[in-house]
């Protein structure tokens, strides 16, 4: 990873959130009515009648000191992105109180100028601006605190879901390392060179899936199922045919290392193993804009073998801690042929 993309990836899971982007639009003008709210209990002796005027006043100042200060906090959110979350915090107070400083004073100029009325509680301008700082200071720094607290807890969370999948991930590569090998073993006999090629698939194999990552594109995985299916051909010979529909744009899409991989073992092991016939498997992709569903599925053996829940259990586990509950694997016997559907959405990252 170069520094350029290393900047990027910290920038990206930068706790501060982007405050200026549409969605969060709303959200501020919420925040600055709440404040305009609070300032106004706070200092009005009589909320009845109700004090109208003063509390245009207060949402217009409120209001006017929160776009401009997220105005600079956005334009400097990159540069702070590095800092600790007390000096994050401390900067971002700091730039909201020297705003509402002179955003008050502007406010008073204009308001002389115009003569119109000021807050009708305030006796002493001055003594009001400092009264509002204070508030706003300690509404910012519980806001701050929320949102650190925010950060810090998804944080866990994310550490949580890469020692999950590593554990999950270590559980099936033994898996597939003992089968391997058991393959190459029975070669060894029967033809040397066969054997030694296996033995480079498997190397290439071991490449691949021993990269220090949760996930891959789906062509990666592709063709991981590829080498491994080159192995057990040599085994199996004519009795194994795999029919390979796979549209266009794998390469953008993303799944956890070594998902399809146990599955496509699962109907060898239980269709053509049991087969004393040729036994034609499926892969099939389907991608959409927002989904990515795969089938498989083998003809039923005339006996069946018991034995494969948990590489099942596992992948269904991997998909759900990557994806959410919408990854969905699903298996079960469909006119003659055992069905293996899995389907994620797209483009979470």
């Amino acid at each position: 990873m170069t520094d350029h993309q290393g900047a990027s990836a910290d920038f990206d899971d930068f706790w501060l959130p982007d405050f200026c982007s549409p969605a969060s639009t709303v959200r501020l003008l919420i925040i600055a009515l709440f404040i305009a709210t609070l300032l106004l209990v706070a200092q009005s002796p009589v909320l009845w009648p109700f004090p109208l005027w003063d509390y245009l006043l207060l949402i217009g100042l409120s209001c006017s000191v929160i776009g401009v200060s997220f105005v600079f906090i956005c334009r400097w959110r990159r540069a702070m992105s590095p800092w600790g979350h007390l000096k994050v915090a401390t900067a971002c107070i700091v730039i909201i109180m020297v705003n509402l400083v002179w955003l008050s004073l502007l406010g008073l100029g204009i308001l002389r100028t115009l003569e119109l009325p000021s807050l009708s509680f305030v006796s002493n301008e001055y003594s009001a601006i400092g009264r509002h700082l204070l508030i706003t200071a300690l509404f910012a720094g519980i806001f701050l605190r929320y949102l650190t607290l925010q950060a810090k807890l998804r944080e866990r969370e994310k550490a949580a879901l890469k020692a999950r999948l590593t554990a999950l991930q270590a559980r099936i590569q033994p898996h597939f390392l003992f089968n391997s090998m058991n393959i190459i073993a029975s070669l060894i006999a029967i033809d040397p060179n066969k054997a030694e090629q296996a033995v480079e698939d498997l190397a290439t194999l071991f490449r691949a899936s021993l990269r220090d990552t949760a996930d891959v594109s789906l062509a990666e995985e592709l063709e991981l199922c590829r080498r491994y299916a080159n192995i057990e051909q040599l085994r199996l010979g004519e009795r194994m045919a795999i029919d390979w529909q796979i549209p266009t744009g794998v390469e953008s899409v993303r799944i956890p290392l070594l998902t399809l991989q146990p599955l496509l073992e699962n109907a060898i092991r239980h269709g053509v193993e049991l087969s004393a016939t040729r036994c034609d498997i499926m892969l099939a992709v389907q991608i959409s804009d927002d989904a990515v569903a795969i089938t498989l599925s083998n003809p039923l053996a005339p006996e069946k073998r018991s034995g494969n829940q948990m590489s099942m259990r596992n992948v269904s586990e991997r998909l759900k801690a990557r994806f959410g509950p919408q990854a969905r694997l699903t298996a079960a016997e469909e006119e003659g042929f055992f069905v293996t559907h899995l389907s994620y959405p797209r483009g979470r990252s």
